[in-house]
């Protein structure tokens, strides 16, 4: 049995995610014979559940490390342990605009994708690559976990034509990016 449980939580309201509690987590997990447990590492809004050094950490938890308490008592429980982390980033999109994937308008993903505002995804050609990757990279080497899952990696813009995949392009094909 697997578990899952959504935590895109924004970071908006210092109350939220100041009461989590890794023990409740973890008992509830057991209770339920879970033997595999996904948890949040990161969300879809860019904030983490650790005290990264990389990204921007949940304002709510000041400072304190819930996914490795987490995950620690997890391990205590025999319960596997998966790191739940999305490539979107609606905090990455809103610090650094060049990084955003655009249409064809050149409108940002945080105008027209499913619930404008909300969602932001930055595009793999652009330095958001790298910032991700050290996100991955610092999990690995803070954490030991089972596995990662990395979720929402795809193309759920459609194409994409910021400066960053235009220049690549260019540099790839030849010739001026598309219009259509």
């Amino acid at each position: 049995r697997r578990n899952l449980i959504d935590m895109h939580i924004a970071d908006s309201d210092e109350r939220f995610m100041s009461e989590f509690d890794p023990k409740t987590y973890a008992d509830m997990m057991e209770l339920a014979q879970v033997d595999t447990a996904i948890v949040y590492a990161s969300s879809c809004l860019g904030n983490c559940y650790w005290p990264t050094k990389v990204g921007h950490m949940h304002q709510g938890l000041k400072g304190r490390d819930i996914f490795g308490e987490t995950i620690g008592l997890l391990k205590r429980k025999n319960i596997h342990t998966v790191a739940y982390v999305n490539y979107w980033s609606r905090r990455a999109c809103l610090d650094h605009p060049d990084w955003q994937m655009r249409d064809a308008k050149g409108r940002a993903t945080l105008e027209y994708l499913w619930n404008p505002g909300r969602y932001g995804v930055c595009c793999p050609n652009s330095p958001y690559r790298e910032f991700f990757l050290s996100h991955i990279e610092e999990l690995c080497r803070d954490y030991e976990f089972d596995g990662v899952w990395v979720d929402m990696v795809g193309w759920f813009a459609g194409v994409c034509h910021c400066a960053h995949c235009r220049k690549r392009y260019l540099h790839e094909a030849g010739r001026d990016f598309p219009a259509v």
